[in-house]
């Protein structure tokens, strides 16, 4: 019996395909009301199979093209070069020392030997990044338009502002006080920003959900009434408010 075609006749059929993702959207939004039952179960399954797919993931791009072949081609070949991923290995057993409360402190050393290595390895990417878009965007006053010439003063007087506002020699009085509150706004609006996106974000994650549920009259009407049925029975009948068990405790 081929293992992989039962699954997919498990869990690619049309009705587990239209079914579940309904009935785990609602179970997810029933938090709205209360937490419940319902809703722990999805939240667990959620977590469950996105830890399942990310171990799969890992192990495809990470671990076996990094550690299981050049383990193997070590045992074939060995090369000087090789000595560095004898060392990362060696460095990734510490954290075995995690299960050991007096020796947990090893794992430490992994930790600061990782975090340190990327952050080298990354920071002048990140800085490399930014000068790139800055001076991509930074045109010649005497050639841009209204809008690259106005981006080219918010960007160059905003950021100017913004390190004014950590400037703090001197008191922010007079000239220096009004370009530090100028350095405020911008930060305010950036950060508005930066949680306008955020928010998107979120109500796009929504409208999809949305998007399921009226894809799937019928499914979602099934559920919803489900859903509401248990939620009805579980606090009637199973779950009792603090205040109410306070009461038949006294």
């Amino acid at each position: 019996m081929d293992l992989k075609a039962v699954l997919d006749n498990i869990f690619l059929n049309d009705v587990f395909v239209t079914w579940v993702p309904v009935l785990a959207t609602i179970m997810i939004m029933s938090f709205l009301y209360r937490d419940n039952p319902l809703y722990k179960i999805g939240e667990n399954i959620f977590i469950g199979v996105s830890l399942g797919y990310g171990w799969i993931l890992s192990w495809e791009y990470i671990i076996d093209p990094f550690f299981i072949m050049p383990v193997n081609d070590m045992f074939v070949e060995f090369h000087m070069s090789d000595i560095t991923n004898i060392l990362w290995f060696l460095l990734a057993l510490t954290m075995f020392f995690r299960f050991s409360r007096k020796k947990a402190w090893v794992a430490n050393y992994y930790f600061a030997f990782l975090f340190g290595y990327m952050a080298g390895y990354y920071i002048p990417i990140a800085i490399q990044n930014i000068m790139l878009q800055s001076t991509s965007i930074m045109t010649d006053l005497d050639k841009g338009s209204f809008f690259e010439t106005t981006k080219w003063i918010v960007l160059v007087f905003g950021t100017f502002a913004a390190l004014i506002y950590f400037f703090f020699s001197k008191p922010h009085k007079g000239l220096l006080g009004k370009t530090a509150r100028t350095g405020i706004v911008v930060l305010m609006i950036f950060f508005g920003a930066a949680f306008g996106s955020t928010v998107m974000g979120r109500v796009s994650l929504f409208i999809d959900r949305a998007l399921l549920l009226v894809d799937h009259p019928v499914q979602s009407l099934v559920c919803t009434l489900a859903v509401i049925i248990f939620l009805i029975i579980y606090f009637r009948f199973f779950k009792k408010d603090d205040k109410t068990a306070e009461e038949d405790f006294i």
